[in-house]
């Protein structure tokens, strides 16, 4: 089930004090979709799946997700009220791929996260599909 379809779209600048996701600007297509139904019958590990593609406007906005992955989850779980951990974070592409965020330890305020990125599995894409035909 779709719970959001989002353009989310940052231009690179901290007027807040926090981090932006990344110092360049960036534009993706941003879909939220629960996992299952809500009958609380069967608990998911990952209730949640974000699924994200690029929307490249400008030559500038061609920023990759790849490496800031972190970041990005950071904010729309905060935006959206979701466990960054019980989300699958998904990447529209070729191939289509998963990262896994694992915090690595805490230093002061900020959490490190080691970042692998993984094919997607059939069964995974297969829970999906229904939610992204016109993604």
């Amino acid at each position: 089930m779709i719970v959001h379809d989002i353009t989310y779209e940052w231009d690179g600048k901290s007027r807040s004090g926090k981090k932006p996701i990344t110092w360049w600007p960036g534009r993706y297509r941003v879909r939220i979709i629960r996992i299952g139904d809500e009958n609380g019958s069967i608990q998911y590990l990952f209730p949640f799946a974000v699924v994200f593609k690029p929307l490249k406007t400008k030559a500038v906005m061609n920023t990759s997700l790849g490496n800031y992955i972190h970041n990005f989850a950071e904010k729309i779980s905060e935006e959206y009220q979701l466990d960054m951990a019980k989300v699958m974070w998904i990447k529209m592409g070729d191939p289509v791929m998963v990262a896994h965020l694992t915090p690595d330890r805490k230093l002061s305020d900020n959490t490190l996260y080691s970042i692998s990125w993984r094919p997607i599995r059939p069964n995974e894409m297969a829970v999906i599909a229904p939610d992204i035909t016109d993604f």
